[in-house]
């Protein structure tokens, strides 16, 4: 089969915009490990201020309960609306929870700098150092 010309860019554009979703869906979605004995759950995720300039810092929060009591790292997904289109990075950013290690339960907090204009949706999930994959949480951040 030959492509060529608009209709055939038209068409490459389009499997590449069915292909790479696909393709990078496993980095950013990790499923959530059911409920039971050592499986994190975490709530109220917060920004404090939830509007920011580029270049401050807002301050993350969460409540965590860990029956195991190893938190390890969480993974925050951004996606949102720049410049009047909507995005998603394909890869989640790795935040250190090692200094929550051993608490059961508690409030994380983290502070977060972006360095782009947008308002976001940030969703955010944890792993336990066993693997388990807490359910995920999201809130809204606007950045100016």
């Amino acid at each position: 089969m030959r492509l060529c010309g608009r209709r055939g860019t038209h068409l490459l554009v389009l499997l590449w915009a069915l292909i790479l979703p696909a393709a990078c869906g496993p980095a950013v979605m990790r499923p959530a490990t059911p409920p039971g004995p050592g499986v994190p759950r975490i709530a109220n995720l917060r920004f404090e201020p939830d509007m920011i300039r580029v270049g401050e810092t807002t301050r993350m929060s969460f409540y965590f309960e860990v029956g195991s009591a190893d938190m390890q790292e969480a993974f925050l997904i951004d996606r949102g609306i720049r410049e009047f289109q909507f995005y998603q990075d394909l890869q989640a950013t790795a935040i250190d929870l090692r200094r929550y290690d051993g608490l059961v339960a508690g409030t994380a907090e983290i502070p977060l700098r972006l360095a782009a204009e947008g308002i976001r949706w940030m969703e955010l999930y944890v792993v336990t150092r066993q693997g388990h994959t807490s359910n995920r949480v999201t809130a809204r951040l606007t950045v100016r």
